[in-house]
C-alpha cells in the first residue's frame, strides 16, 4: 500500500573517518537497501555511518510531506537537505539508545525543493550489536502516520504493557513465596519474571544508565537473560514436582558458566560470546517449553494444555527473536516481549489453579477432620463418664479401705494388746484397769475422727492431740520422748496425707511403747523442700526387721503408707534399739513468709494444746 502514496527513495550510505565527524565525506557513497546493517559491509566498524536518502518532492503533488523511520541503530542526527530536523543527546560513548524509537516527521515546506531533496541520516553505532538503519517512508501525513503509530504501538506501548505485567506478577508472586516459602514454584516464577523484567527493559531504555557504557549494559543485559533462562526452567522443573538433584546441580553450574562468560569476555569477543550465551539460553528456555508441552499432553488436564499452548506460541516468537539477534533478519523487532506476557499471566493462572486446588483439598480435609473431631469428643465424653464412674467408686473403696486402717492401726492394736493384757491378768483386776483400757480406746477413736474430720493441713494443729495422748501414755509408763519439730509451721498438702502422717506416727510410737522396752524415745520432724521427714529414734531391745516384715500388719501398712508418696521406708534394729526413717515426697507446702528447712528442738514435755491440762 505504501508503494502506492509515497515517494520512491533511493538510499546510499557512506563511512566517516572518526566519531567528531559533524558533516558527511564527499566521496566514498554507495547505494544500500534499507533496512540495512552495515556489519555486512563493513565488519567490526565502530563508529559513525551516514546515509543519504534522496526522493523528489513532485511526488507528493503540492501537498505536505512527512516522513516515517521505523528505526536507527544505536544513536543519531537527522537532516533534511542539510538543515538539522532532531538530534539524539549522546552520538559518542555512551551512546544514546534510540535503536527502538521510531520517528515521525511533518517535513518543513520552507525546507524542501521543488524537485530532488535528500534526508541525511547520521548513525553511531557499535559492531557487536547490529547497527545501521531501518525502513524510511516519505509520503502524503495521512499514509505515512498509520506507518508510525503502528510501529510506536509494537515497539513502546506493547513493551511498556510487557513490562507493567511483568513487575505486577513479579512483586505478587514473591511477596507470596516470602509468606510461603515450601512453594517453590513461587520463588522460581518471581525471580524469572524480575529477571525478564531487565531483559525488556532494553525495549525502552534511551540510555545507558546505571551503566558507563553500551558495552556494560549489554554484558547486564544479557546476564538478566541467562538468569530468565535458568529459573525459567526451573519453574518448570519445580512446578511439576521432579526433583533430580543432579539436573539442577546441571543447571546452576550450566547458569554459573554462562555468567562468567560473558563477564570475563574481552571487549573484542563480546559480540561472539553474547551471540553464543544468548544462543544457548533461547535453547534452554524453547527445549524446557517442548518439554512441558509433552507433559501437558500426557496430563491431559485443561490447565496444563492451555499453558503449553501458551509456550508453542512464545517459542514461534523466540525463535524469531533469536534470529533477528542473530542477523538472520533485519526487521529489528523482537516479539517475545510481546508474546511473553500471555504465557506469563497462563502461568499465573496456572499457579492460582493449583492454589485454588489445595485450599479446596484443605477445607475438604478441615471438614473431615471437624466431623472426626466431634466423634472423638462423643466418644471421650463417654469415656471421661465412665473414668468418673471408675474414679468415684475407686475413692469410696480407698476411704473404706483407709478407714479399715485406721481402725486396725489404731482401734485394732489397742483392742489386740489390752485384750492379751487382759487374758493374762490376775482374776482380781480392778476397775482402773478396765478404765485405763477404755481411756486408750477413746483417745484411738478421738485420733481417727481428728483426722477424718478435721479441715486444717497445718502440720502442727493436726500433731498436737497426737502428742499430747502419746506423751500421756509415755508418762505413765515412764518412757523418755523428745520431739523435734520445725521451726515454722509448715501446711501439709491434703487431708490424705495428714491422715497418713498421723497414722505413720501413731504406729510407731505405739510400738516403741509396747514391744521395745526403751527408756527413752526421740521423733524428729522435718521439712526438705516439698519432702517431710519423720524419724523415730528408740533405746530399746530391738528385734528382727525382716521376720517381723512377713508376719506384722502394721508394718506392712507403714510401708505402703509411706510408698504411696514415693518416698522411702527404712527400718533398722538392732540390740542397742531401732530407728525408723520415713521420706514423703511432694506432701508439703511451706509458708511463704517461713524457711522450711529450718529446725528447732522443743522441750521434752511439750505445751499442750489449748483445752487440754
Amino acid at each position: 500500500m505504501a508503494a502506492d502514496v509515497t515517494c520512491a527513495v533511493r538510499a546510499e550510505a557512506t563511512r566517516a573517518e572518526n566519531w567528531a565527524a559533524q558533516t558527511p565525506p564527499l566521496d566514498g557513497w554507495m547505494p544500500v537497501t534499507l533496512p540495512d546493517m552495515w556489519t555486512t559491509r563493513w565488519p567490526e566498524f565502530d563508529g559513525v555511518v551516514w546515509y543519504r536518502l534522496n526522493f523528489d518532492a513532485a511526488c507528493a503533488q503540492g501537498q505536505p510531506l512527512a516522513a516515517w523511520m521505523d528505526w536507527l541503530n544505536m544513536a543519531g542526527a537527522i537532516y533534511l537537505n542539510d538543515a538539522l530536523l532532531e538530534q539524539d543527546a549522546q552520538l559518542t560513548e555512551p551512546l544514546s539508545r534510540m535503536w527502538n524509537t521510531p520517528r515521525y516527521w511533518l517535513l518543513p515546506a520552507p525546507l524542501l525543493h521543488p524537485g530532488k531533496n535528500h534526508l541525511t541520516v547520521r548513525v553511531s553505532g557499535l559492531a557487536a550489536y547490529a547497527p545501521g538503519l531501518g525502513q524510511v517512508v516519505i509520503g502524503a501525513p495521512a499514509d505515512v502516520r498509520p506507518l508510525f503509530d503502528n510501529a510506536w504501538l509494537v515497539r513502546y506501548d506493547l513493551q511498556w504493557f510487557s513490562l507493567a505485567t511483568t513487575a505486577t506478577l513479579a512483586c505478587f508472586f514473591f511477596a507470596s513465596w516470602l509468606m510461603r516459602r515450601q512453594e517453590r514454584s513461587y520463588g522460581w516464577f518471581s525471580l524469572q519474571s524480575f529477571a525478564w523484567f531487565g531483559v525488556v527493559t532494553n525495549q525502552v531504555a534511551t540510555t545507558v544508565w546505571p551503566f558507563s557504557t553500551t558495552d556494560a549494559w549489554e554484558v547486564a543485559n544479557t546476564l538478566m537473560f541467562i538468569v530468565y533462562g535458568g529459573s525459567f526452567t526451573m519453574f518448570f522443573i519445580s512446578f511439576v514436582g521432579v526433583k533430580p538433584r543432579r539436573t539442577t546441580i546441571a543447571l546452576f553450574a550450566f547458569i554459573a558458566f554462562q555468567a562468567l562468560a560473558i563477564l570475563l569476555a574481552p571487549q573484542a569477543r563480546i559480540e561472539e560470546v553474547r551471540a553464543i550465551l544468548m544462543t544457548m539460553s533461547a535453547t534452554l528456555v524453547i527445549c524446557c517449553c517442548l518439554w512441558f508441552s509433552g507433559y501437558a499432553l500426557f496430563r491431559r488436564q485443561t490447565p496444563y494444555l492451555v499453558l503449553a499452548a501458551c509456550t508453542i506460541i512464545f517459542i514461534a516468537a523466540g525463535v524469531h527473536d533469536l534470529l533477528t539477534f542473530l542477523g538472520v533478519l533485519t526487521n529489528n523487532i523482537y516479539y517475545t516481549a510481546l508474546t511473553t506476557q500471555f504465557l506469563m499471566i497462563a502461568m499465573a493462572l496456572l499457579l492460582a489453579w493449583r492454589f485454588t486446588q489445595s485450599q479446596n483439598r484443605i477445607e475438604g480435609f478441615n471438614d473431615e477432620l471437624t466431623a472426626k473431631v466431634a466423634d472423638a469428643q462423643a466418644e471421650l465424653g463417654e469415656m471421661l463418664t465412665r473414668q468418673h464412674t471408675l474414679e468415684v467408686t475407686h475413692a469410696r473403696v480407698s476411704e473404706r479401705l483407709s478407714l479399715a486402717n485406721d481402725l486396725h492401726d489404731g482401734l485394732g492394736n489397742t483392742l489386740t494388746n489390752n485384750i492379751i493384757t487382759l487374758e493374762h491378768a490376775p482374776r482380781d483386776e480392778t476397775s482402773d484397769r478396765f478404765l485405763a483400757v477404755l481411756r486408750e480406746l477413746r483417745d484411738d477413736l478421738r485420733n481417727i475422727i481428728d483426722t477424718v474430720a478435721t479441715s486444717s493441713h497445718s502440720l502442727a494443729e493436726l500433731i498436737a492431740p497426737l502428742r499430747h495422748r502419746i506423751m500421756r501414755s509415755f508418762e505413765v509408763r515412764d518412757v523418755a520422748c523428745r520431739w523435734t519439730m520445725p521451726e515454722h509451721d509448715v501446711q501439709l498438702s491434703d487431708t490424705r496425707v495428714a491422715a497418713d502422717v498421723m497414722r505413720l506416727l501413731q504406729e510407731s510410737l505405739t510400738n516403741a511403747l509396747r514391744h521395745s522396752g526403751a527408756t527413752a524415745v526421740q521423733v524428729d520432724i522435718g521439712v526438705d523442700g516439698a519432702a517431710l521427714l519423720l524419724s523415730i529414734k528408740d533405746n530399746g531391745h530391738g528385734f528382727d526387721p525382716e521376720a517381723v516384715a512377713v508376719t506384722g500388719l502394721g508394718l506392712r501398712s507403714m510401708r505402703m503408707r509411706a510408698g504411696r508418696y514415693g518416698g522411702t521406708f527404712d527400718l533398722r534394729s538392732s540390740e542397742k534399739g531401732t530407728e525408723l526413717q520415713i521420706r514423703m515426697e511432694d506432701v508439703v507446702q511451706p509458708l511463704d513468709d517461713a524457711p522450711s528447712s529450718t529446725e528447732k528442738n522443743t522441750s521434752e514435755q511439750s505445751p499442750l494444746p489449748p483445752g487440754e491440762g
